[in-house]
């Protein structure tokens, strides 16, 4: 009778998980293929996420004084050509598993100071270690299916004295239903592979890497963003963006 009564109780307590932004018929694909695919109007799209780490996270990366740039899942080079402008005199690498994504970057800008290198971030990195004192790798992790090997390659290939940067789309957007993706000529919703990792899974890989975190920040859909592009306005209040700065444990 007990365990009956403890067993109606769950039930009754139980609440349905709901994604209200999940298309109905999401069509998911590789993560090659989809940002093969996507890199041909990436960089022509409102993303209301880049808005909101350009805003948060620009400012950080600007205060630092470096000579070799890694930028970790470079796309289309956003991020390694604004880079560029600020350091004119570093060496920036880029890496990315999307050859469309690379083409995309290599056509901005033809900098020698700019090597494109085309990396599976699943797997060991093509570069040798303690090579870089700033690491950026924005909105890749969900892509990561082994948090262990991403760390501790990132660690790898940093230099003692190197900050690290990650950002991601925060774990409470996947539990929603929103990840990583864009709508096709057939007005297809495609989704590029990807995986939920939460804070403290992150957290806690980058610690067994041999990393120490030293700050976290979790960063809203605002009223601001929201006047940026009105398209973020489904979003307000919910955590969009997660920022984690880094080092190698000293």
């Amino acid at each position: 009778m007990q365990e009956k009564n403890r067993n109606d109780s769950q039930s009754r307590h139980k609440v349905p998980f709901q994604t209200p932004f999940l298309p109905k018929n999401p069509k998911v694909v590789s993560v090659k293929e989809g940002y093969n695919q996507w890199s041909e109007i990436y960089d022509d799209e409102t993303n209301v996420l880049i808005m909101l780490e350009e805003r948060y996270l620009y400012p950080k990366l600007a205060q630092r004084k470096v000579r070799n740039i890694f930028d970790c899942g470079c796309g289309t080079g956003r991020i390694a050509h604004w880079l560029r402008q600020q350091f004119p005199q570093a060496e920036i690498s880029g890496a990315d598993f999307s050859e469309g994504m690379l083409k995309k970057a290599r056509e901005k800008n033809a900098d020698s100071r700019i090597s494109w290198h085309s990396a599976d971030l699943n797997q060991p990195f093509p570069f040798s270690g303690s090579v870089f004192d700033l690491v950026v790798s924005s909105l890749v992790i969900e892509h990561i299916n082994a948090l262990d090997n991403y760390f501790s390659e990132i660690k790898r290939v940093s230099t003692p004295e190197a900050e690290i940067f990650i950002t991601g789309l925060h774990p409470a957007m996947h539990m929603l239903g929103i990840s990583a993706r864009f709508e096709n000529e057939a007005n297809e919703h495609v989704h590029p592979e990807s995986q939920c990792h939460s804070l403290s899974a992150i957290f806690n890989a980058a610690t067994a890497a041999g990393l120490q975190v030293t700050r976290i920040e979790e960063h809203i859909a605002d009223a601001e963003l929201v006047a940026q592009a009105i398209k973020a306005e489904r979003y307000l209040g919910i955590p969009l963006l997660f920022i984690m700065q880094m080092h190698i444990s000293r």
